[in-house]
């Protein structure tokens, strides 16, 4: 006797995970806008050692260059700022670089928070800083940054280091399985994202989410350290386009688009057309 199939309700209408969405088919993009984050949180580590002092990175290894005093204080203001930005209710989620820098930014804005509001925190290497080539010394470093400019600034590849390209490579795998955990619903139940990473790894980031052209990319410049730029979702109104990626579900706000430098309107948002990805 052939048994009966039994197909189980979409689970993330209600707040859990549901595996089989873990996808970027059209399929797996939730016909319910609500299953995915309000808002995705983007943040440039709060003010370190080496932004004030660039001999630092001669002496100390990238990934341990900690926070300054007024970096400190700068993530602490920042958790209130990212706060204000969330809906009324809802929780926090955070990825986060490794480095030092980036590590003590999440432990300042936590503790500016009521744990009940942390849902949780992940590392993820791949946010890292673009690798400059381990010790920096100060001299030759200025050298290369002056090639860097003749050459181009998103292909050059520092000496035993990464090109803006490499780590566009690595962003675009932290975004293809990002988006599937937030298709599949594991940020349902109105949970926001907060990524703390670094300048460069921020602008590419939202390059490759928003689709920008490598010239776009460089009319694009860093935002201040510790300034919370928001992604907002939207509601999907084209009623005549059956599916879109879930990246066009979200775009940037206006106060945040301000904040960093060389992003146009068009830039703060993309449509992408059916089966791009």
């Amino acid at each position: 006797m052939a048994s009966k199939r039994v197909w189980l309700a979409d689970r993330r209408g209600t707040g859990q995970y549901d595996a089989r969405y873990h996808s970027t088919t059209p399929a797996a993009v939730p016909r319910d806008v609500s299953v995915l984050p309000p808002r995705i949180v983007l943040l440039r580590h709060a003010e370190s050692q080496g932004n004030v002092d660039h001999r630092t990175y001669a002496e100390v290894p990238d990934h341990r260059v900690p926070l300054t005093l007024r970096g400190r204080a700068q993530a602490g203001e920042a958790g209130r700022c990212i706060a204000q930005a969330m809906p009324r209710g809802s929780k926090l989620f955070f990825y986060y670089s490794p480095y030092r820098r980036s590590r003590e930014t999440v432990q300042g804005i936590r503790g500016v928070l009521p744990k009940s509001v942390v849902r949780g925190a992940q590392e993820e290497v791949q946010l890292r800083e673009q690798d400059f080539g381990n010790f920096q010394d100060e001299q030759g470093k200025r050298h290369e940054k002056a090639e860097r400019i003749r050459f181009g600034r998103f292909f050059y590849r520092f000496p035993n280091g990464e090109s803006g390209a490499d780590v566009y490579d690595r962003i675009t795998i932290f975004e293809d399985h990002l988006v599937r955990d937030i298709n599949a619903g594991r940020f349902a139940g109105d949970t926001c994202l907060c990524l703390i990473t670094h300048g460069l790894t921020l602008r590419i980031f939202l390059m490759r989410w928003f689709h920008w052209t490598v010239d776009e990319f460089l009319d694009v410049y860093n935002p201040n350290n510790a300034t919370p730029v928001v992604m907002e979702r939207v509601q999907s109104t084209d009623d005549a386009e059956p599916w879109v990626h879930t990246k066009s579900l979200y775009r940037i706000s206006e106060e945040s688009r301000l904040l960093v430098p060389g992003i146009t309107p068009k830039m703060a948002q993309t449509r992408s057309p059916m089966g791009a990805e």
